[in-house]
């Protein structure tokens, strides 16, 4: 079975599929290089390479424009921004871009992908740089990893909820708990539950 794409091939997807919106072709190679820096088109062959035998595009020979995304990575999960694992920070907002990962590998009927700040999640295995795939819901089982809103700001936590408070916890014993009294007043509001991970070089949590 192959690997989840790579977070360089997600942005080529991304790229590929914003690309043929816009002009309705698809870039060549040399725009991709050009597109990420790559020093050769070798790089950028050897990326298409990965991404046709992980089923996200078709390559079309002959073609210097032959590229055809496949439409479940079209679609992907939608990258609503940063969120942070440490103290909150203002920070989700509209990217107005995707993730060129199929929503199938993930639960969830309502997904949105968020990169990670901060260190507070650290002994969950949630890193700086990883995409936090988040299914869109407005409240979650006590325990569970959420990404919640505290008086207009996100952070990424687990998320308990006695009576009359919200406790915002990390997994990493350098963050204090964030205690909040729950006044009803809408001072915490949950965006969904964590339901996976998307790593730099490909594995999925």
């Amino acid at each position: 079975m192959a690997l989840p794409p790579t977070e360089r091939q997600q942005q080529i997807a991304s790229f590929l599929h914003s690309e043929s919106r816009k002009r309705g072709i698809a870039p060549t190679q040399r725009e991709i290089a050009e597109r990420f820096g790559f020093a050769s088109l070798n790089s950028v062959r050897s990326h298409l390479r990965l991404m046709e035998k992980k089923g996200m595009i078709n390559r079309l020979p002959g073609k210097a424009r032959g590229l055809e995304l496949k439409h479940c990575a079209a679609m992907g999960i939608p990258l609503l921004g940063d969120i942070a694992a440490g103290h909150p920070q203002i920070a989700i907002q509209d990217y107005g871009e995707s993730i060129a990962v199929s929503p199938e590998l993930f639960p969830g009927s309502d997904l949105f992908a968020l990169r990670v700040r901060g260190e507070s999640m650290r002994d969950d295995g949630i890193l700086p740089g990883d995409i936090a795939v988040m299914d869109r819901q407005v409240d979650v089982a006590d325990g569970e990893i959420a990404a919640v809103l505290l008086n207009d700001e996100a952070t990424l936590k687990h998320v308990y909820q006695p009576s009359g408070m919200v406790i915002l916890r990390g997994a990493n014993s350098a963050f204090p708990d964030i205690v909040i009294r729950n006044d009803g007043q809408g001072a915490v509001r949950i965006l969904g539950r964590y339901v996976g991970l998307i790593r730099n070089h490909g594995s999925r949590r």
